[in-house]
């Protein structure tokens, strides 16, 4: 059983299980009658193995479950996360929310595996520091657009070529939402093979687009400028939000709404009609405040027109919900069920759903269930 799971992943979770119940290597060390610290370091960075009495003894001592160090779909003391969630919305609501999407996480990378056989070894980044310029990070998301062949409105196939051509999957998930209102907006997760962003697929169409173009902004710069656990997700602390956040934003309204775009799609004759423009945020799948600052900050309109238009409603979207999680993801799991690599029950189990509602899953992307109930 120990074989079957890397030492090194292995090691990850035990630092996870030390480190929360605020154990030092020491009084481990001492608690499991290993020789010394060093004996736990070894096993933390995966140079040593843990025997199978040794791994019974440590659920005992730090109180887990066996699965939580043998389970391969856990991320635990590997998964980082960045949250764009609501200030009201309590932390344990948001680590319990964590748990349940690292396991999704961590099936993903499974699925992965299996059918890759190793982990993409290019990594792409954006080459930007936290002393870049905003105009940094514009320059750099409509070199994006460019390099993705986005076309006139980035928003349409911005999510098909974040996960084709820079190999980071985005996943459409229901989170949670409070009778108060707070929810989670998306997150972007950090391993140390791969990148993942979660986009919550019920808030508005714009809002889905924004949050897609900034988790990508976090994305590919999280080895040179970490972002915070938690950042809100409201409009107006976003305004106001630390540099890290000012650069996603202003990377976001740049790959939505590149220049280009906006020389093809808005007549120069009525850019201060702000019918015109709302119909323009329309076509791009953004709010009108966003455009509106992206053309304020551009000096295209003025700061009259750029108030008018913040308040134009946002048109009704025609694109409707998109599907739970990802064609990609939905189809490798329904591959490894079909082929006999994974059980339909330990999928469930993984996807936090009943045998039923797995089948409701594949049905949702029209495929058959690969097994009987």
């Amino acid at each position: 059983m120990l074989e079957n799971l890397s030492q090194r992943l292995i090691g990850y979770r035990v630092k996870a299980a030390r480190e929360a119940s605020g154990w030092t290597q020491d009084r481990l060390a001492e608690a499991m009658g290993l020789k010394d610290r060093q004996s736990v370091s070894d096993i933390e960075n995966g140079k040593r193995a843990l025997k199978p009495d040794e791994l019974v003894l440590l659920t005992d001592t730090l109180d887990r479950e066996l699965d939580f160090f043998l389970d391969p779909f856990q991320v635990a003391g590997e998964a980082q996360f960045s949250w764009r969630a609501s200030p009201g919305l309590a932390e344990h609501s948001l680590d319990g929310f964590e748990l349940r999407a690292g396991q999704w996480i961590g099936l993903l990378r499974w699925l992965r595996e299996k059918e890759q056989d190793r982990p993409n070894p290019l990594k792409h980044t954006l080459r930007l520091t936290a002393q870049s310029s905003y105009e940094d990070a514009i320059a750099r998301a409509e070199s994006l657009v460019e390099a993705l062949d986005l076309g006139v409105v980035p928003a349409e196939r911005l999510a098909e070529k974040i996960e084709q051509e820079l190999d980071i999957p985005v996943l459409y998930v229901d989170t949670i939402e409070t009778p108060e209102g707070d929810s989670i907006s998306g997150a972007t997760c950090h391993l140390q093979d791969m990148g993942m962003i979660l986009i919550n697929r019920n808030e508005p169409e714009a809002r889905r687009f924004f949050d897609l173009a900034h988790e990508l902004f976090h994305a590919l710069t999280w080895d040179a400028m970490k972002p915070d656990h938690r950042e809100s997700n409201s409009i107006e602390d976003r305004a106001k939000g630390k540099r890290i956040e000012q650069l996603a934003n202003n990377f976001a309204a740049a790959l939505l709404m590149p220049q280009a775009s906006l020389a093809n799609l808005i007549d120069k004759r009525r850019i201060d009609d702000v019918s015109h423009l709302a119909d323009v945020a329309m076509q791009l799948r953004v709010a009108p405040v966003a455009l509106a600052w992206r053309l304020f900050n551009l000096t295209w309109i003025c700061a009259e027109t750029r108030d008018a238009l913040q308040q134009e409603h946002q048109r009704p979207s025609v694109a409707g919900t998109p599907k739970r999680f990802s064609p990609a993801f939905i189809n490798m799991l329904h591959r490894a069920i079909d082929r006999g690599h994974l059980s339909a029950r330990k999928a469930a189990k993984a996807m936090g759903a009943t045998l039923t509602q797995l089948v409701d899953l594949f049905a949702e992307h029209s495929l058959p269930a690969p097994f009987e109930l």
